[in-house]
């Protein structure tokens, strides 16, 4: 990590995801990586645990089925055309 980027507390995260902010997975070296966009990086261990709340849902944007890249709050996350709003699990 560079000296400039922000690491996130659960917390602040998402306080930031409540704004509009999505957590996003990717990949660089010398690894994968977790931000909050905008927003700065969180841990392993603080995405995994806002992967598993309640009002966060995943994009379903990943090149393979359950690979996903972006999560985003319940509230900011738009149906497709013609459907009816996701639930979180």
């Amino acid at each position: 990590m560079r000296k400039h980027e922000i690491t996130l507390s659960e917390q602040q995260a998402l306080a930031r995801m409540r704004g509009g902010s999505a957590l996003v997975h990717m990949h660089g070296k010398p690894g994968r990586h977790w931000f909050v966009v905008p927003g700065g990086s969180v841990t392993d261990t603080t995405a995994d645990r806002i992967r598993r709340h309640p009002a966060v849902l995943c994009g379903k944007d990943g090149l393979f089925p359950q690979h996903d890249q972006t999560w985003r709050m319940q509230s900011f996350v738009e149906p497709p055309a013609g459907q009816p709003p996701q639930t979180a699990a």
